[in-house]
């Protein structure tokens, strides 16, 4: 099973609606069997991602999106894991307008995804606002959370990304957007258990590069390409 850990559907103020149909044709013509979706930060539109989800169960998993400075954040997040059938938490820093080491921002939230044992994906670029090195001090307070670097400090902070997973075992590095050799290092650096296949489609990348780019680094690493390209995203959003 290939699970890519990284997309992206709904409305944009400014860009074309993203459609699960638009989406699915492409997870279909790359032979992607699940995707984990979201919205974009900055238009919120978790009803579309809701919907995919719901209309086609077997191929979407759904990350919530929530401002956190919002004042019911956490309540809002709370319900969409309990009852609407997300399962995970969507963050992005940049979007939204915090810092990583604010945690008084976001804290709430990670609590809410303890209490679920719901999986966070947070965008982790180089970037002043989502620095890799801020993850340290998250995983050490919330070592029963499994984290995603979402974009594994792209090409400029991979390094400070794959120190920071190697010091936390519920850190994983997810590859969109990565050079080539910076897969390889993370891999290499982590082993093939907590790394995941993420596209970031259709922003930052697209299906058969990023299939291509794991299945290269993972050459050589029993049960590697496997694992890195499904295994442990079923595990980490208990897909059976």
């Amino acid at each position: 099973m290939i699970i890519d850990v990284s997309n992206i559907i709904g409305r944009h103020k400014f860009k074309p609606e993203i459609t699960a149909q638009s989406l699915l044709s492409q997870m279909d013509k790359a032979g992607i069997d699940m995707a984990v979706v979201n919205c974009y930060a900055e238009s919120i539109d978790n009803a579309s991602v809701e919907q995919a989800f719901k209309s086609y169960p077997g191929r979407f998993i759904g990350l919530y999106t929530v401002n956190p400075w919002q004042d019911n954040a956490a309540r809002e997040l709370e319900d969409a894991l309990a009852n609407k059938g997300f399962k995970g938490l969507y963050m992005n820093p940049l979007r939204h307008g915090y810092m990583l080491c604010e945690h008084q921002v976001f804290y709430p939230l990670l609590e809410v995804c303890r209490k679920y044992q719901a999986p966070v994906w947070c965008y982790g670029a180089a970037e002043v606002f989502t620095s890799p090195i801020f993850f340290d001090e998250i995983a050490a307070d919330f070592p029963d959370v499994n984290i995603i670097m979402g974009r594994m400090g792209l090409q400029y902070d991979n390094a400070s990304a794959v120190a920071i997973g190697k010091r936390h075992t519920n850190i994983y590095l997810e590859t969109s957007s990565s050079m080539d050799f910076n897969t390889h290092r993370a891999i290499k650096a982590l082993g093939p258990d907590r790394v995941l296949l993420g596209t970031g489609t259709p922003e930052a990348g697209y299906f058969e590069l990023e299939l291509l780019k794991v299945r290269n680094a993972t050459k050589g690493y029993e049960n590697g390409e496997a694992k890195v390209l499904g295994e442990n995203a079923a595990r980490i959003f208990h897909i059976k």
